[in-house]
């Protein structure tokens, strides 16, 4: 088959009817086509990997293609593969404006090794004794008893937003005490 010999609407007739050699016309009849387009969104290091997606595309196109829009394959192909590409190329970018802050964000940590990761049980005592009797009750039922919000607040009787104040104060108070 030679795809000079068919137009394209004869071609997606065949490929719906299960043609693979129309399938392999329209493939060699857009390939050029494809690359034109990798290329023009400067996706060319990885070449391989985008042809075979504007592949995958050509063939979604030809599938979901209707000819009742007055819209000829070729442009309606070409819109999707665009698309594609737009999609592909702001993906790439955002991935390297992360691995740049990434990159900025590792180079910036360092360890501490002099910091202590850990503390002795009077420490713990004396930044607990620092708490108001609420926030011993809430700290009691909620980290010593693992009860949830819901529960502390039922077993404490009063309301969950007051347990989720009280943990923040509670970890706040504790950090600052402990630092």
């Amino acid at each position: 088959m030679n795809f000079r010999d068919y137009n394209d609407y004869e071609i997606i007739s065949l490929i719906r009817q299960g043609n693979e050699e129309a399938l392999a016309l329209m493939i060699e009849k857009y390939r050029f086509f494809i690359a034109k387009k990798v290329g023009k969104f400067n996706l060319n290091l990885d070449f391989d990997d985008r042809f075979q997606e504007g592949l995958i595309v050509l063939y979604r196109s030809i599938l979901r293609f209707d000819d009742s829009f007055n819209k000829t394959f070729t442009r309606f192909f070409e819109h999707n593969l665009e698309n594609h590409l737009i999609t592909l190329f702001r993906k790439q970018q955002n991935y390297g404006r992360f691995l740049r802050e990434k990159a900025t964000a590792m180079i910036d940590y360092s360890v501490d090794e002099s910091r202590r990761n850990y503390f002795s049980q009077a420490e713990i005592d004396q930044a607990v004794a620092q708490l108001s009797d609420f926030e011993k009750n809430v700290f009691r039922v909620r980290f010593v008893e693992w009860h949830t919000a819901l529960e502390a607040a039922e077993i404490l009787g009063c309301q969950t937003k007051q347990i989720y104040n009280a943990v923040d104060r509670i970890r706040a108070k504790i950090k600052m005490h402990l630092e």
